[in-house]
């Protein structure tokens, strides 16, 4: 495969966020490609050992500190291999690869964390994402996902609100004055919309032509 250039966007200021993202993506290669586990075996031990935590904390001893056949050591008894294969430079850019880099980026985007991430969507299924969206840039699998956040958790009031007014989620927000980010975290409960500020609740209902209390969650 040839290797492929993510362009980075929207990531938040950390010195850390590209060797986070770039350690992940080898984590999730080298325990497929080269140690023969399955997406979703590399994926289940990167979880229960505990390494999830760590980068979302982007612990520097674990996501700067270490390499990824380091970190690979640490998940190998929660892996089906009995030893890995001898640490290589690789250069190819595998879907792997891909999964473990906008993984990383959503992360860090949204603060969601991995754990919530593979609840809303298999390994198999994040992987199957590649093809379509492998050259866009990370924004696009944060936009594609988070729709599927809120598919998959029933959609809201603002969102039925907002769909029936024929409105996108970049329209309502500039309709509202509401921030675009704002509208897309109430739509998938990562914020509580029922705890917003009243301003931006009468924005929002304005725009939406309904009363501030339809847009509360029961």
């Amino acid at each position: 495969m040839g290797e492929y250039h993510y362009a980075v966007i929207e990531l938040p200021s950390s010195p850390y966020a590209h060797d986070l993202q770039e350690v992940l993506a080898f984590v999730f290669d080298i325990g497929v490609n080269l140690a023969g586990c399955t997406g979703a075996q590399v994926a289940h031990a990167f979880l229960a050992s505990g390494l999830a935590e760590e980068f979302e904390k982007q612990n520097p001893v674990y996501v700067a500190g270490k390499s990824s056949y380091d970190l690979l050591r640490t998940m190998l008894p929660l892996l089906p291999c009995e030893e890995l294969p001898a640490p290589s430079l690789r250069y190819d850019r595998t879907p792997d690869f891909w999964v473990g880099w906008v993984l990383a980026h959503y992360q860090m985007v949204t603060g969601c964390s991995y754990r919530s991430i593979f609840a809303t969507a298999t390994y198999d299924e994040i992987r199957s994402m590649y093809w379509p969206l492998h050259e866009a840039p990370e924004g696009k699998f944060v936009a594609v996902f988070d729709e599927m956040r809120t598919e998959r958790a029933g959609a809201t009031n603002l969102r039925m609100l907002r769909e029936a007014a024929g409105l996108s989620q970049s329209q309502l927000a500039k309709a509202s004055g509401v921030g675009l980010r704002s509208i897309q975290l109430y739509e998938q409960r990562q914020k509580d919309i029922n705890k917003a500020q009243g301003i931006a609740l009468y924005r929002l209902s304005r725009a939406l032509r309904c009363t501030m209390e339809q847009l509360l969650e029961r």
